[in-house]
């Protein structure tokens, strides 16, 4: 598709979707293309600041899809990390996985604000930012949470992760999973899986979380990685 093609093309799907917001999802594939045929991105802005939520959350799925090319949209995107459509946090979420660098220290603190959703698939989605984000990222937000609250969730969680990053230590992360502690839970959690290639034996512990949302996210990032809940060689 051509430049001129992929505009016209991209105004049509647009105005379609601002003028008939129920048809938004299903225009979203078309309209994706366009924006990867060199329709301009500010345009998705148009889709995002739309009032229905249906609109919205394909504007972010669409941004979603772009990967690091929705970068210019960061800062929209963290202004509606906490919009109240379950959808539209979701995709937001994949966003900053995409596009937050380890200096975009407000947006990528944005996310763990997901881990308590009262969504139950955007709080696993926000467990797969947690256990995707780079070491630098994590960084980051440890060095946030510590300026903060020093002794709060954010801080303890994030100086669990990254010390089981650099010691690779299983045992620490077990404990975590299985202690009283609950608010350590999903940080241990996320770092299971980051480790599941050197030592599947956190993850297979929080498999069997009584968090819902643990226990869900830990099985499903064990089948992406090929491990058995029952191999402890997995």
């Amino acid at each position: 598709m051509r430049d001129s093609e992929a505009h016209y093309r991209g105004e049509e799907l647009i105005s379609e979707s601002l003028g008939n917001p129920q048809r938004s999802e299903e225009l979203a594939n078309d309209l994706l293309v366009a924006f990867q045929s060199g329709y301009p991105l500010h345009n998705l802005r148009r889709l995002l600041d739309a009032e229905d939520t249906v609109t919205v959350a394909s504007g972010m799925w669409i941004a979603s899809e772009l990967g690091a090319g929705a970068r210019p949209l960061l800062q929209e995107t963290v202004k509606r990390v906490h919009h109240p459509g379950a959808r539209v946090r979701f995709f937001a979420l994949d966003v900053l996985t995409s596009c937050a660098a380890p200096e975009d220290e407000s947006a990528l603190n944005s996310g763990l604000d997901l881990l308590d959703d009262p969504d139950q698939g955007v709080r696993w989605k926000a467990l797969v930012f947690l256990a995707t984000i780079s070491e630098a990222a994590l960084r980051t937000l440890r060095d946030l949470a510590m300026r903060q609250a020093p002794g709060g969730q954010r801080a303890r969680g994030l100086q669990l992760m990254l010390s089981v990053i650099a010691s690779r230590e299983v045992e620490p992360v077990t404990q975590r999973l299985l202690g009283d502690d609950t608010a350590l839970h999903r940080y241990a959690a996320a770092v299971a899986a980051r480790m599941a290639h050197q030592d599947s034996t956190p993850l297979r512990v929080a498999m069997a979380s009584q968090d819902t949302t643990i226990r869900q996210f830990a099985r499903d990032m064990a089948a992406r990685a090929g491990i058995s809940a029952a191999d402890p060689n997995g």
